[in-house]
């Protein structure tokens, strides 16, 4: 499966759930997430560009753990990758799966998630402490992800193709980054 996402850094979630709501998206949930990323001892992981990650998700009072691999990034206006998810029945044991295999974590991130849909993406209006406010659209294609882009009346800003895991060993000065 290939990720295509667009992450834009805003001020405020709410002006934009508020034009969510107005182009008649369609409010999914919101979650509290917990990302814990691993990575090996040899990096062979942050060499190849690759990352790890155990997240932790609450919705609704319950609570899921989903592992994912992120490829190495692809070329593009966005952020693309190769990414395969799949839940886990226990995340604590998983973690101890992993750690039995030589990773370690070592690096967390926790954030509040707004989730929507609108015209075939997945719209997250993410908090994240203490990086900030955050908007991500993920879709099918650079074009339909541009088109929601620009009915949210953010096509014009910077994108990020740094993940938050990225932003956050920066900015606590971690050597090993994940991407």
């Amino acid at each position: 499966m290939l990720e295509i996402e667009a992450k834009i850094k805003v001020e405020s979630l709410e002006p934009i759930a508020e034009r969510l709501g107005h182009l008649g998206a369609r409010f999914i949930a919101r979650q509290a997430q917990h990302d814990a990323y691993f990575f090996d001892a040899a990096g062979g992981l942050t060499q190849r560009g690759c990352g790890l990650r155990l997240r932790t998700e609450t919705a609704d009072e319950k609570t899921i753990s989903i592992l994912t691999f992120k490829g190495p990034k692809q070329a593009g206006p966005y952020k693309s990758r190769p990414e395969y998810e799949t839940t886990v029945a226990d995340g604590e044991a998983m973690t101890h799966i992993l750690q039995g295999l030589g990773y370690q974590t070592t690096l967390t991130v926790t954030k509040t998630r707004h989730l929507w849909t609108l015209d075939g993406c997945e719209i997250c209006l993410d908090d994240v402490p203490p990086l900030g406010n955050f908007v991500e659209v993920e879709g099918p294609d650079e074009a339909v992800i541009k088109a929601v882009l620009t009915r949210l009346d953010l096509a014009d800003r910077p994108h990020i193709k740094k993940g938050y895991a990225a932003m956050m060993a920066k900015l606590m000065g971690i050597s090993k980054t994940p991407t």
